[in-house]
C-alpha cells in the first residue's frame, strides 16, 4: 500500500468533515443554549481543520503518482495534475486562513469588518466540497458520495434553519 497516498487522502477527507462541523457549530451557535460550547467548538474545530489542510498539502509534496511543487501547492491553478480543482482546494485554504486571521484579531479590526469576512465560510466551505468531491481519489467509492452530499444536505439544512432563525428574531426585535 502506497501510504503517502493513504495519508493525503485521510488528511483530506478529516480537514473536510472538520471544516463542516466547524461550519455547522457556527451556525448552531445561534440557538440560545449552549452558545459558549458551540463558539468553542467552532473555533477549536477550524484550526484544527486547517492543520490537516496544511498536513494534506505537505503530503503532497511527496506523492509518488502525482508529485506537487511547492508552487502547485500555493499558487492556485499550478498544478499539472487537476488544475482548476486542485486550484479550488488552494483557494479554499487561503480563505479560510483569512477567516482565521481575521477572527483572531476582530478587536482590532472591528466586528463590522470581522463578520463581513467571516461569510467567507460559506464559499469557502463550497469550494472544498468541490475539490473532494470531484478531484477526490475516493469520490467514486459508494460511500465518498454519500459522505460529501450528506454534509452538504447537513449544511443547507443548518444555512436554511439560520436564515429562519435570523429573521424571527428580527421580527421579534422589530414588534417590541
Amino acid at each position: 500500500m502506497n501510504w503517502i497516498w493513504f495519508f493525503i487522502r485521510v488528511t483530506g477527507l478529516t480537514a473536510y468533515l472538520l471544516l463542516t462541523l466547524s461550519l455547522l457549530a457556527g451556525i448552531m451557535r445561534h440557538v440560545p443554549r449552549n452558545k459558549g460550547f458551540y463558539l468553542s467548538f467552532h473555533q477549536i474545530i477550524g484550526q484544527v481543520a486547517l492543520l490537516f489542510i496544511g498536513i494534506h498539502a505537505f503530503l503532497l509534496l511527496f506523492d509518488q503518482y502525482e508529485p506537487y511543487s511547492l508552487e502547485a501547492i500555493f499558487v492556485p491553478f499550478a498544478s499539472s495534475y487537476h488544475p482548476i480543482l486542485s486550484g479550488l482546494g488552494t483557494i479554499a485554504a487561503y480563505m479560510l486562513l483569512i477567516v482565521i486571521i481575521t477572527s483572531d484579531f476582530m478587536k482590532v479590526i472591528g466586528r463590522s469588518v470581522w463578520k463581513k469576512t467571516h461569510y467567507l465560510v460559506l464559499p469557502l466551505w463550497l469550494l472544498s466540497f468541490l475539490h473532494g468531491i470531484l478531484m477526490g481519489t475516493d469520490s467514486a467509492a459508494n460511500r465518498a458520495p454519500f459522505f460529501y452530499w450528506g454534509t452538504f444536505a447537513v449544511i443547507v439544512c443548518g444555512t436554511i434553519y439560520l436564515g429562519a432563525a435570523m429573521t424571527r428574531s428580527k421580527k421579534l426585535r422589530s414588534s417590541h
